[in-house]
């Protein structure tokens, strides 16, 4: 009962008109709360010698701690309602958002979350300086806060200067998760970060497999030392207990104990510094590969052999040696790790800015927007479902070598011939799969089957809808299936 009323709260607090009312009921409390805490302060100081002429007030001291309370309760709902509001209405009247962050900063004056989504939305104006300042607010708000350094690292990115952000996503990333034991001393923050905190006790099987197969992997190696053995030990100990065809696993507070050292946290990364030469392939005719996009309909193009044999082979490692594959909560057998989560090395910038200047028609000066990796488990045989991405232009590229595959015609990407609409957003095109489905029935989309090559990329409009192909890949640790996404504008 409790949990269907939560739902259907969460529901209302998703539509306009309900969030409205609400904020309105809110203030109309808040004010008859005002009034009566009011009326006590009145008494206090002109009556309190007049106890017989003041039975008529409706405050005492019980309900006037009450109201106080309520005071504080109300305000903090208010400050929630106008925040909701104004993400509302953040792409569609700035304005109006904007007056609704600032009302929500009056009710909880100190709130990094608010500075920083008013910011993001200002930068998104291209106000850099405003976006600067509440980011700037935010982080003095407290040196272990990890979302501020995000926000400053993505305006950094937007105005081009990819040095800066990858300090400022790597500074977040620690903070967030943790110290590798092999970081280098310019990679660690200067102020001492706390131990990143237990963000769900939720994880999947996928994660449990690949975190195991990863740190055997790292310990055979040699890239950790035996003291990480008895962890290892751990996990598999916790494999061998979880359920077969589990899928979404609740930890106990004793499973997570037992991995909690290692389970979510920035235990390895691979240093993959920006080369000292060029990183995409020399060969590649790239006025041709530029001129193929502009009269393709839709915009699509492959390109094969995309970086250098050893750019190709340092991603590949990256992706393969670093701990920061900590998005288990997708459907799937598949895990997910983003720029702003430790996805982020100086090559990964290289190659974005090389594909920017190498295509400047196509990408037309838009900044990159954001970068991912998905890795597969070799036993799931099907990824990501049909979807589109809110950017301009898509480039996704494989580095998993071809000898995993095992069916070479498929693997890749499937690319339909259909555009998301104009009016929807980003909820309906990136997640809401069966309206999706629907449309391309409808629309009797075609579709491009891009088979798997490493080092193929396919560059696309992100509009048009795309989802991974079925795939066959072996199973040990070093063939799961790995792609990784450029977004740009």
């Amino acid at each position: 009962m409790a949990r269907s009323f939560r739902a259907v709260f969460l529901t209302l607090l998703q539509q306009y008109r309900s969030l409205q009312l609400l904020l309105v009921l809110s203030w109309l409390a808040f004010g008859l709360a005002g009034v009566l805490v009011s009326a006590f302060c009145v008494r206090l100081i002109f009556f309190v010698d007049a106890p017989q002429q003041t039975q008529s007030f409706p405050v005492g001291l019980l309900q006037f701690v009450m109201l106080l309370a309520a005071l504080r309760l109300l305000s903090l709902a208010l400050a929630g309602l106008h925040e909701r509001l104004g993400l509302y209405w953040r792409q569609r009247n700035p304005l109006r958002a904007e007056s609704h962050f600032q009302w929500a900063l009056r009710m909880t004056p100190g709130n990094p979350a608010l500075y920083c989504e008013w910011g993001a939305m200002l930068r998104e104006q291209r106000q850099y300086a405003r976006a600067r300042y509440l980011f700037e607010q935010a982080l003095a708000l407290g040196l272990d806060l990890d979302q501020p350094r995000v926000e400053l690292a993505h305006l950094a990115l937007q105005q081009g200067q990819w040095e800066q952000a990858l300090h400022d996503f790597d500074r977040a990333y620690r903070i967030r998760r943790g110290v590798a034991w092999n970081d280098l001393p310019e990679h660690i923050p200067e102020e001492d970060p706390l131990p990143p905190q237990i963000r769900s006790l939720e994880t999947s099987l996928t994660k449990l497999r690949h975190d195991a197969a990863q740190l055997t992997f790292l310990l055979q190696g040699n890239y950790l030392s035996a003291r990480f053995e008895p962890l290892l030990a751990a996990y598999q100990a916790l494999l061998a207990d979880v359920p077969a065809g589990a899928d979404k696993i609740q930890l106990s507070k004793a499973q997570h104990q037992r991995i909690h050292l290692l389970h979510g946290r920035n235990f390895y990364i691979a240093p993959v510094p920006a080369f000292p030469r060029k990183v995409l392939n020399p060969a590649l005719d790239w006025a041709r590969i530029q001129q193929d996009y502009l009269s393709a309909e839709p915009g699509l193009v492959v390109i094969d052999d995309l970086l250098q044999p050893d750019a190709t082979e340092a991603l590949l490692h990256f992706c393969q040696k670093s701990a920061i594959w900590h998005d288990d909560a997708r459907p799937g057998a598949y895990l997910g790790a983003y720029m702003d989560d430790g996805f982020n090395c100086g090559l990964l910038y290289q190659v974005a800015e090389a594909v920017q200047q190498a295509l400047p028609e196509v990408i037309q000066g838009a900044p990159l927007k954001h970068m991912w990796a998905y890795k597969y488990d070799s036993e799931a045989q099907q990824g990501i479902q049909v979807h589109a991405d809110g950017a301009r232009i898509n480039l996704n590229f494989w580095v998993t070598p071809d000898s995993a595959n095992r069916n070479p015609e498929t693997g890749g990407l499937l690319v339909y011939h259909a555009k998301a609409p104009a009016d929807w957003d980003f909820e309906d095109y990136n997640h809401d799969t069966d309206r999706t489905e629907a449309f391309l029935a409808a629309q009797q989309a075609g579709v491009t089957r891009v088979p798997y090559r490493q080092n193929r990329a396919v560059l696309f409009d992100s509009r048009l809808f795309h989802a991974t192909d079925s795939f066959d890949f072996a199973p040990e640790y070093l063939n799961w299936r790995i792609n990784i996404t450029l977004l740009y504008g």
